[in-house]
């Protein structure tokens, strides 16, 4: 059993998302979402919900849109232009984020190709340095605010959602899953146009059509997570919850839509990003996870979808963007503009405490934090240690 003190200053963290401990410990959120989603039907082309979604956001501006150059983020911003200019609204102001020096994270070229695609006319660079790192001035800012953040990193888009004081932040979350994060669309597409599926498609199939404690043990040896700095109890736990939420993709891309959008990691990033946007007198809306176009797009793709991601994102917004943006495999990542002196020097100088230690080995969990790219799943760990060190020097 944990001692008195540690339960004792861990109560008092600011858990707005009410995180549990292994969530916590692991850095990973599984299972169903925070409210049920009863089924929706919709006959709508999906871009008639879109249209009407982008025409309410850009009635209050200023609508501030986060675009990072990727197909999500830039499919959107392309579809509030032109609704811009066709209904006489006032166009939305793209931000971006850029760490010069960084090459993982660079996008330069293709958000240059996109800006200039669409001719968006407010575009705003932000150079953030290390002002954006885990544990610097905005992230202990937001922590000590708010509580514990998920996900994680959310609170880097603080100076994007700053711009929107008084309007709305629009982001594309929920694209990756929306578009081409279903396991079958190139399986179904590569059938109807009678090309022989790729054998890795047609094993995905066969799991699907397993029973499910069969696809359970499949996924637990096929994915197991990677949080080494789990004790073993907690790695088993979080293992089992890992291979029951992949083991629930439905065959059907129809019902995918729903599925995927009612689980409970969704529903906190968008409670997340709903309560930094009010802290800063915004407000914070996600097209792409809007239910009425996850319902037209379901209809839309019927239960065979539209194929791959590039084949879905190409039907839908080729009239907004080139084929060579829609199309593009390459994706930036963050691993290392976040990760600044501030969080090494906590990871190095950390005691141990914060965390559950019936979960976590304190030794791995630095090792994790310390190495060259840090894994995603041990950020939020970090915030939870760093926080409760705080309350507990305010509780002694």
């Amino acid at each position: 059993m944990l001692n008195e003190r540690y339960e004792r200053v861990w109560c008092s963290v600011a858990n707005p998302a009410r995180l549990t401990e292994l969530e916590v410990a692991s850095g990973m959120v599984l299972g169903p979402g925070l409210q049920a989603y009863g089924p929706i039907e919709s006959r709508r082309p999906p871009l008639d919900v879109l249209w009407e979604h982008a025409r309410r956001l850009l009635s209050a501006p200023p609508c501030v849109v986060a675009f990072s150059g990727g197909r999500d983020s830039s499919a959107l911003l392309a579809m509030l232009i032109q609704v811009a200019r066709r209904e006489g609204l006032t166009e939305p102001i793209a931000v971006t984020a850029r760490w010069d020096g960084d090459e993982a994270s660079n996008e330069a070229s293709w958000q240059e190709q996109v800006i200039a695609w669409i001719g968006a006319k407010n575009w705003e660079i932000i150079r953030p340095g290390t002002d954006l790192e885990l544990l610097g001035d905005a992230a202990t800012g937001a922590l000590e605010a708010i509580g514990l953040i998920w996900p994680a990193p959310t609170y880097a888009f603080l100076p994007m959602i700053r711009m929107a004081s008084g309007g709305v932040f629009v982001t594309g979350e929920g694209g990756d899953e929306a578009f081409g994060l279903w396991p079958y669309g190139r399986l179904w597409s590569d059938l109807r146009s009678h090309k022989m599926p790729k054998p890795y498609d047609l094993r995905a199939l066969a799991l699907g059509c397993s029973p499910a404690p069969v696809r359970r043990r499949r996924w637990r040896h096929n994915m197991p997570p990677h949080q080494h700095w789990l004790k073993d109890r907690a790695f088993t736990e979080v293992s089992r919850g890992l291979a029951r939420e992949m083991s629930e993709e439905p065959l059907s891309w129809e019902k995918y839509q729903h599925v995927s959008r009612a689980r409970r990691t969704t529903d906190i990033l968008v409670d997340t990003f709903g309560r930094l946007c009010t802290m800063e007198g915004s407000r914070y809306e996600a097209p792409f996870l809007d239910m009425e176009f996850l319902a037209a797009l379901g209809s839309w793709g019927g239960k065979l979808g539209r194929g791959d991601r590039a084949q879905v994102m190409s039907s839908l917004f080729s009239d907004l963007l080139p084929k060579s943006i829609l199309t593009r495999r390459s994706k930036a990542t963050f691993g290392v503009v976040f990760w600044g002196p501030a969080s090494r020097a906590f990871a190095e100088n950390w005691d141990g405490t914060g965390l559950n230690p019936e979960f976590v080995d304190a030794d791995a969990l630095r090792q994790a934090w310390l190495a060259p790219v840090p894994v995603y799943g041990c950020v939020l760990p970090l915030h939870a240690a760093w926080l409760f060190s705080v309350r507990r020097k305010l509780l002694a």
